[in-house]
């Protein structure tokens, strides 16, 4: 869900776009306007709320100077969105089945995160 600056609300998911009926459905995205109603649903007795996305914090608020929309798995469908901003970037992919959506975020001028990569145990050689 992303918010505009006018306050209103954009869902971004994955989805299946079914380009040819002889092939299986391939991965897309879907943008479309929604209410706040949509920040809250229920589902097995079970009420979910979303919250802000805390990896993108330090991009707030994220003035957005350039859209790019692409194909990368050259399937004939839009399956990514590059949202570019002064400040950095945000990458909207549909992953891979089963409806997976992956968010990359970019800060202009940052080293990248090496927190991933495992680090040797101290006093070893």
């Amino acid at each position: 869900m992303l918010e505009l600056s006018d306050g209103g609300l954009v869902m971004l998911a994955p989805c299946e776009v079914y380009l040819d009926p002889d092939k299986y459905p391939s991965l897309g995205l879907s943008l479309e306007r929604c209410d706040p109603g949509a920040l809250q649903w229920a589902r097995n007795g079970k009420t979910y709320s979303m919250s802000p996305f805390a990896g993108a914090a330090g991009l707030l608020p994220f003035p957005v100077a350039q859209v790019v929309e692409s194909d990368p798995l050259g399937e004939g469908a839009l399956s990514e969105v590059l949202l570019i901003g002064p400040l950095g970037q945000l990458l909207f992919r549909h992953i891979m089945p089963p409806m997976s959506l992956g968010i990359e975020v970019t800060q202009s001028g940052q080293a990248p995160n090496k927190s991933f990569k495992p680090m040797p145990l101290r006093g070893t050689a």
